[in-house]
């Protein structure tokens, strides 16, 4: 190959490593994931309970700062035209260090036969570098009656500060994996065997391997997939119907690229 090729291509991949690097951050996924949520989830926010509530997480491309965040920052669009503002806004359940981007929206969504149909950051909301997110907007609203998908697959070192502890020993690496809802087995079961079977990683080398175990200590969106593989993990796939939202909703089959934060230590 010429030396004036190479060059090229390794041109190609550095711009394409800088455009994602400086790509502008974007709203991933909007989950009208339950209607209506027990009346105690308020307090997520401080607030008393509520009745006749919805609940739609809101995945960011990026780490919120969390002192930036307030309902008024949010303008939800119905399916009717009618722009609400939502009662709560929070972080809250996905509070740990290495999540932090998926904000639980808490208000009525669907008030007699609208739905929700869209969201738009309408004032102050900072990422975790301190970037303003006003402007953002998305209409793309995964329905009540759909279940959960992948929205991120990343992979970091086990011993990753958030993360250490959590996988087996013999674990070389760890993918989180961010869901659109929050995630359980059937009926609000704990994450066990046909779950991890249901988990296929695609690695550099062309093997596919289930994870080693998932780790599930909250009721939020993350899971963990322990491998103990020294391969690059590429992609993770997921079979349907095994992991439910909180509404009960089984998962479509699934599958999203993996991502890794070793590099950057975050």
């Amino acid at each position: 190959m010429k030396p004036l090729f190479v060059g090229f291509l390794l041109f190609l991949s550095s711009f394409a490593f800088s455009q994602e690097e400086n790509a502008r951050p974007e709203i991933l996924s909007i989950y009208h994931g339950l209607d209506p949520l027990p009346p105690r989830a308020t307090r997520l926010c401080g607030l008393p309970p509520a009745a006749n509530q919805d609940g739609m997480p809101v995945i960011f491309s990026v780490q919120i700062d969390g002192t930036t965040i307030s309902p008024e920052a949010f303008a939800v669009e119905l399916s009717t035209g009618e722009r609400v503002t939502p009662l709560c806004a929070t972080l809250r359940p996905a509070l740990e260090p290495l999540e932090q981007r998926t904000i639980l929206l808490i208000g009525e969504f669907s008030p007699g036969d609208s739905l929700p149909a869209g969201v738009e950051i309408v004032s102050e909301l900072n990422d975790s570098d301190g970037n303003s997110l006003l402007g953002l907007s998305s209409n793309q609203v995964t329905s009540l009656e759909s279940g959960p998908s992948l929205v991120l697959a990343e992979l970091f070192a086990p011993d990753t500060p958030g993360l250490a502890g959590k996988c087996p020993e013999q674990s070389s690496q760890a993918i989180q994996l961010v869901w659109q809802g929050g995630v359980t087995g059937p009926q609000g079961a704990d994450l066990l065997e046909p779950q991890r079977l249901a988990v296929s990683i695609e690695l550099s080398n062309g093997i596919y391997v289930n994870p080693d175990t998932l780790v599930d200590d909250d009721p939020d969106n993350h899971v963990i997939a322990c491998i103990s593989a020294s391969s690059e993990p590429i992609s993770v796939i997921v079979e349907a119907g095994f992991f439910h939202d909180p509404g009960d909703d089984a998962n479509p089959a699934t599958e999203i690229d993996v991502v890794s934060r070793i590099s950057e230590g975050k």
